[in-house]
């Protein structure tokens, strides 16, 4: 048996997500003529670092997040392909078939989560899909894969209710993540291990995809497999690619979407 941390950041304020939307307020204070016509082009403009983070590459992020719908309020941060990347990527007759409109989920979950502060309605967004559909999916199929019962204590009941009881500060102030849980674990842990830079699992897939990964690239996301399934715009995927290759952009989140459903597709829908 093993434990598990799962559960800290998305009950205790984790994620740069919060922090980038608690950010996202003062951004808006700054007059918006300046804003819309000289910071964020000038951002937005900047090549993407080769690094994993980086001053640029979150600077980068955060005026892309920022051109999502704001009602998705932090998810903005977690949103690659919003609509109108959609509806440029999909051939006509493939987007003309999506009925779900992509901010749908995190919405109605917003809605549920009731009259909470920003910040829990954000953490209940958070419980009820990244963690439940995704986090917890992983640690559970990698621990069955090596015969191990994982187990995830931040996540007791009495817990949960009282983490959500917790004054929003406690979880997240002025830019800082998880201020009462880093607090309570510098106690039992050395403070350079509590305090240190996040990180998170991600691999270099944005440089893989120019290199490991480009003889995939190349065949699953060929113009000829492409125009003969009819499903993306090729001009489009060519279009990510080339800005990709060229390092004026990272697309590394949507290339590697389409790599992924393009090998599901050859391996079980043909």
């Amino acid at each position: 048996m093993v434990l598990s941390g799962d559960g800290g950041d998305e009950l205790f304020g984790g994620y740069e997500t919060y922090a980038a939307q608690e950010k996202a307020r003062a951004w808006s204070r700054i007059p918006g003529v300046l804003r819309h016509s000289l910071l964020e082009p000038a951002i937005a403009g900047l090549r993407p670092r080769p690094e994993k983070k980086g001053l640029v590459n979150k600077a980068r992020r955060f005026v892309e997040g920022l051109g999502h719908d704001e009602r998705l309020g932090h998810a903005r941060w977690r949103l690659f392909a919003g609509s109108a990347l959609r509806r440029e990527l999909f051939a006509p007759e493939a987007f003309g078939a999506l009925t779900t409109p992509v901010e749908a989920h995190v919405l109605a979950l917003a809605a549920e989560a009731g009259a909470r502060s920003e910040l829990d309605r954000a953490l209940y967004v958070d419980l009820k899909s990244y963690l439940s559909d995704n986090c917890l999916v992983k640690i559970d199929r990698m621990a069955m894969a090596c015969s191990l019962e994982g187990r995830v204590p931040l996540l007791d009941p009495e817990l949960i209710e009282l983490a959500f009881h917790l004054p929003p500060e406690l979880k997240l102030h002025r830019g800082r993540t998880k201020p009462l849980l880093k607090r309570v674990a510098a106690r039992h842990v050395p403070a350079d291990c509590v305090y240190r830079a996040k990180q998170g699992f991600s691999i270099p897939i944005k440089n893989w995809l120019d290199h490991e990964l480009r003889p995939l690239v190349d065949d699953l996301l060929s113009p000829d497999r492409l125009r003969r399934e009819g499903v993306f715009r090729v001009e489009t995927v060519e279009r990510l690619r080339r800005e990709h290759g060229a390092g004026t952009a990272n697309h590394s989140h949507v290339l590697w979407a389409l790599l992924v459903f393009e090998d599901w597709r050859a391996r079980w829908a043909v």
